[in-house]
């Protein structure tokens, strides 16, 4: 599981000395007389000034530490609520594609979307979950939304999951692509595709064509507005999950999400 890390507004910890120094300065700044307050402070000035501040943090080392935390509080919350609101664009644009995988009744209460990537450990722990919801929960909709973050072969495993549904066939390769053990290459991919019965040739025509790549540039674009910064991830409702959880947790969630209505 690749959970999401705290995006700190500061790069480090010397910038954020640099910040708690250079806000002590503008509040001593202001205290300069106001017949100066128009006037650029000059070298001198700005010499004591700039000792104030030093002797200031050298005796109270705590105030760097607390800027720290004020400003990674206010980045998280700023990140957060930028998410809410790209979260209510989420499922109308995914499902405006003839190319989103989608699973569940059309009248169902609350919409699930999952980004994964068909070699992620936790993804293929998440998924007899989301099996198991997806068959007792008839009034879930899962929207699966391909993620190819780990390499090469992973990108293959995607074009190929989104060609085969060209073969109706989206929903067994894609069950079959997450109970594999042991690494993916293009062979054990297309192997997996003949197993559950897709024309193998006609899928490798399928997933050349420029709309698959198109369409995963999309998911990519998506899953970097939501910051999303390893899989799985989920939508669900207007919540935001991010990272492996368990059956019972994700059937929470759902419930949840339905009593807000």
């Amino acid at each position: 599981m690749i959970r999401q890390p705290l995006h700190a507004a500061i790069g480090n910890p010397y910038r954020a000395l640099c910040l708690a120094m250079l806000a002590l300065v503008t509040m001593v700044a202001i205290s300069v007389p106001s017949a100066r307050a128009q006037d650029a402070v000059d070298p001198a000035e700005r010499q004591r000034i700039e000792g104030i501040v030093h002797d200031y943090l050298m005796a109270n080392p705590e105030v760097i530490l607390e800027a720290i935390r004020s400003l990674e509080e206010r980045q998280q919350a700023a990140k957060e609520q930028q998410r809410d609101s790209i979260i209510d664009q989420v499922v109308p644009t995914l499902t405006a594609s003839p190319l989103t995988p989608t699973f569940g009744a059309d009248d169902s209460d609350v919409v699930m979307v999952e980004f994964f990537d068909y070699q992620c450990g936790y993804c293929k722990r998440l998924h007899p979950g989301v099996q198991k919801l997806m068959k007792e929960d008839q009034k879930l909709k899962v929207i699966f939304a391909e993620l190819p973050i780990l390499g090469p072969a992973s990108l293959v495993a995607s074009r190929a999951a989104l060609a085969s549904q060209e073969q109706g066939k989206y929903l067994e390769f894609h069950d079959a692509m997450m109970g594999h053990q042991g690494q993916l290459s293009d062979e054990v991919i297309f192997d997996i595709a003949d197993e559950v019965g897709l024309d193998v040739a006609q899928l490798k025509d399928d997933m050349n064509a420029p709309k698959v790549m198109q369409y995963l540039a999309m998911i990519r674009s998506i899953s970097e507005s939501l910051d999303i910064r390893g899989t799985p991830a989920m939508v669900i409702g207007k919540n935001f999950v991010g990272g492996y959880v368990p059956y019972e947790k994700l059937q929470e969630i759902v419930e949840q999400v339905r009593a807000e209505g």
